[in-house]
């Protein structure tokens, strides 16, 4: 091979080298990851859970999901997403492997949100009376028909804190099984407004 064409191979490959380079990282952080999986699942009755692994009250309406709605509706089409992140003295993410436990229940999906972005994203999207910059211990129920593109519509019922508020989403989930997985009481799409419910003191 002649010296000027093996000059001209090695620009031509340093040309594909620098353009991969060049080309934009797809950002992926834990709300893009619940979002994808959100959208995977439409078709599915879907639970977005937002939950510190130490706090009592967290850990407790966990386990209150996973006794009195997954257990007790064990052929229901549903998904559950719980999103966990640092709220509560002694949260960190060690952590996360036990509070996972608590619901662990096939249809559950566990995520480490480490920059608390899904939190900060509910916060600033879904009406509350909740002023403090991160959404926790809290929950947000979207029919089956629901796709999140931007924005997502308001959720059919959404509360806080979990235990306070807990009989509101049993409500929804028993009227969702009555009618054979088919339509819940306020709407399938979520283009109702929410129900929304936040009983507790702010913490």
């Amino acid at each position: 091979m002649s010296r000027a064409v093996k000059l001209r191979a090695f620009a031509a490959a340093a040309v594909f080298v620098s353009s991969a380079l060049a080309l934009p990282a797809r950002a992926v952080n834990t709300l893009d990851q619940l979002r994808e999986q959100f959208n995977h699942d439409q078709g599915a009755l879907r639970l977005i859970v937002l939950v510190s692994p130490t706090c009592p009250a967290c850990t407790g309406g966990a386990q209150w999901i996973e006794d009195e709605i997954l257990k007790h509706y064990p052929d229901l089409n549903l998904r559950v997403y719980a999103v966990w992140y640092e709220m509560y003295p002694g949260d960190s993410p060690k952590a996360f492997p036990a509070a996972k436990k608590i619901m662990p229940d096939a249809r559950v999906a566990h995520y480490w949100d480490k920059k608390k972005v899904t939190g900060r994203w509910f916060q600033s999207n879904v009406l509350s009376r909740y002023k403090k910059p991160i959404m926790w211990d809290a929950y947000y129920l979207y029919g089956p028909g629901v796709q999140w593109s931007g924005t997502l519509p308001p959720p059919i019922v959404w509360g806080r804190t979990i235990l306070e508020t807990r009989k509101d989403l049993l409500k929804q989930i028993a009227v969702f099984k009555e009618k054979g997985n088919g339509q819940l009481a306020d709407s399938d799409s979520g283009a109702s407004p929410a129900k929304v419910t936040t009983l507790s003191p702010l913490k």
